[in-house]
C-alpha cells in the first residue's frame, strides 16, 4: 500500500506540472513570435529610413541623422500614445482586407509613420511638411509593389501637391513654436510628430484599401481624396471622444 501511495503521489505530481510546462511553452512561443515581428519591423524601418534620407538634400539628411537618437525617442512616444484609438479606427476601415496582407502592409506603414514622426521631431524649422512628401511617396511605392502593381513616379505630381498643402497647413503651428526659446523644439516637435504620423498612417491604409479593392489611386483621385478625408475625420473624432 505504501508503494501504491507513493506511485499515486508521483502520478499526481507529474500531471500537475504538465499544465505549467504547457503554459511556459506557450509563453516562449509567443515571446519568439513577438521578437520575430520586432526584428522584421526594425529591418523594414532601417531600409525605409535610409531610402528616404537618400532622397533628401545632404545637409538636411545630416541634421536628421545627428538628432536621430533623441528624435526617435520622442517619435516612439507619439506613436504609442494614439495606438489603441488608431488601431480601432483602422480595423473598422479595413474590413475586407485579409490578415496576411494587413500584416505585410503594417510593416511598411509603421516604418513610414515612424520616419515621419522622427522628421516631425527634428529641429528643422518650416521643413517637415515638405519632407513628409518623399516619406509618403516611398510608402505608397512599396505598397504598390506589395500588391504587384506598377508604380510610376510621374503619377505622383497631382497627389504630391495635395499632400504638401494638407500637411503644411496642419503643421504650421508646431513650426512656429520651434522658434520660441526654451519652449521651442520639444513643444513644436510634439505637434508636428502627431500630425505627421496621423496623416501618413491614414494615407497608407487608404492606399491599402483601394489597392485591395482593385482601384487605381491615380485614376480615382476624387475617390482617394474622399476616403482619405473620411479616415482622417474618423481619427480626429476618436481623439476628441477619448
Amino acid at each position: 500500500m505504501k508503494t501504491g501511495g507513493l506511485f499515486v503521489k508521483r502520478f499526481r505530481k507529474k500531471h500537475k506540472q504538465e499544465p505549467e510546462n504547457v503554459t511556459h511553452s506557450t509563453q516562449t512561443t509567443d515571446l519568439t513570435e513577438t521578437n520575430q515581428i520586432q526584428t522584421e519591423e526594425e529591418a523594414e524601418f532601417k531600409s525605409f529610413f535610409n531610402t528616404v534620407l537618400e532622397k533628401m538634400p545632404k545637409a538636411t539628411a545630416n541634421i536628421i541623422r545627428k538628432s536621430y537618437s533623441s528624435s526617435r525617442v520622442q517619435a516612439e512616444k507619439v506613436l504609442a500614445k494614439g495606438k489603441a484609438q488608431s488601431d480601432k479606427v483602422f480595423d473598422e476601415f479595413l474590413l475586407g482586407v485579409d490578415e496576411v496582407t494587413q500584416k505585410k502592409a503594417h510593416r511598411i506603414i509603421h516604418a513610414a509613420s515612424l520616419t515621419a514622426a522622427i522628421i516631425g521631431c527634428s529641429p528643422i524649422p518650416f521643413s517637415d511638411a515638405f519632407l513628409l512628401v518623399p516619406v509618403q511617396m516611398t510608402m505608397m511605392a512599396r505598397l504598390y509593389r506589395l500588391f504587384g502593381r506598377t508604380w510610376s513616379e510621374g503619377l505622383t505630381k497631382s497627389l504630391s501637391k495635395e499632400l504638401v498643402v494638407v500637411t503644411f497647413g496642419r503643421s504650421v503651428v508646431g513650426n512656429v513654436l520651434k522658434f520660441i526659446p526654451a519652449v521651442g523644439t520639444v513643444a513644436g516637435a510634439a505637434v508636428n510628430a502627431t500630425v505627421a504620423t496621423g496623416i501618413t498612417e491614414a494615407l497608407g491604409w487608404v492606399t491599402v484599401k483601394m489597392l485591395n479593392d482593385g482601384e487605381d489611386i491615380f485614376d480615382q483621385v476624387m475617390s482617394f481624396k474622399g476616403q482619405f478625408h473620411t479616415l482622417v475625420n474618423a481619427l480626429n473624432l476618436g481623439k476628441k471622444s477619448k
